[in-house]
């Protein structure tokens, strides 16, 4: 004898997969707008000269990787062979999750006051705070200028 789903329990259970599969794209979409708005604080900050408080909003696993002075000096440097940062377009963005939470990675091309360059950020995400694990940054004109 074959037992036949109701349809008020099928629709039950379709509902309740699709919450169960959406909840994580949820969270990915929320990992990766934290981390744009962490850009755009980053932005801001380093145009302002405002090094030291980017290293401070910083994970402490950033913080294990570099000191504050040598990052400081790192950013110094950037602004004074690229200028500040004016136009920047994301390039991609991916947001994990891992034994350390969840990590969301976004790229950008940046048009810089003195020409083009290409960043990258991790940020590690928790409640609503983005902390920045990781900072590259590429370009020729850090090579010859």
């Amino acid at each position: 004898m074959r037992k036949i789903i109701s349809r008020p329990l099928l629709l039950i259970i379709t509902f309740a997969f699709g919450v169960v599969a959406l909840t994580p794209s949820c969270s990915l979409t929320k990992g990766k707008e934290q981390a744009e708005r962490a850009v755009e604080r980053f932005h801001k900050q380093f145009n302002a000269g405002q090094y030291q408080e980017i290293y401070q909003q910083g994970d402490a696993k950033f913080k294990e990787a570099v000191t504050e002075a040598e990052f400081v000096q790192l950013l110094e440097a950037i602004r004074r062979k690229m200028g500040m940062v004016g136009n920047s377009t994301q390039t991609g963005w991916r947001v994990n999750a891992t034994t350390m939470g969840t990590v969301a990675m976004v790229g950008y091309d940046v048009q810089f006051s003195e020409g083009k360059g290409t960043e990258q950020f991790s940020f590690l995400i928790s409640g609503e705070q983005a902390s920045l694990l990781r900072y590259d940054v590429n370009s020729p004109l850090l090579i010859t200028k």
